[in-house]
């Protein structure tokens, strides 16, 4: 009981800002995106190796923008610039849609819903 008035506690009055989630999961998923990215430019013919310093410069330097100046992660920028990347140039926006990275969450928490707290809040339905 205590832990549940604790969370109770914790989570009374919780909102959740739609906007603000997705300014942050923007603002690192192009980090999360890069490998994506440099296997699309290799499967296009590019060289793994120099790819992958490329993009670890501008990654490193999209870091230090967005660490160390508080601007915007500009990333994606640097990669739309960059001619080694051409053959992805096209596909960005699509690359760095935030569906393409949460996996099987939307089914395991349906399977959750469905096997653990929908048999529960029926049997505590009174």
């Amino acid at each position: 009981d205590v832990i549940l008035s604790l969370l109770e506690n914790i989570s009374d009055g919780l909102q959740v800002w739609p906007e603000v989630v997705k300014a942050h999961v923007m603002a690192e998923l192009p980090f999360m995106a890069t490998e994506n990215i440099m296997m699309e430019c290799v499967k296009a013919g590019g060289d793994r190796q120099e790819l992958h310093e490329v993009i670890r410069v501008h990654s490193m330097d999209a870091g230090a923008v967005v660490k160390g100046e508080g601007k915007p992660n500009d990333l994606m920028q640097r990669i739309k610039n960059d001619p080694l990347f051409a053959p992805v140039h096209s596909k960005l926006d699509e690359m760095i849609d935030p569906r393409k990275f949460c996996g099987r969450a939307p089914e395991q928490v349906d399977e959750f819903m469905a096997e653990e707290v929908n048999p529960v809040l029926e049997q505590h339905k009174d």
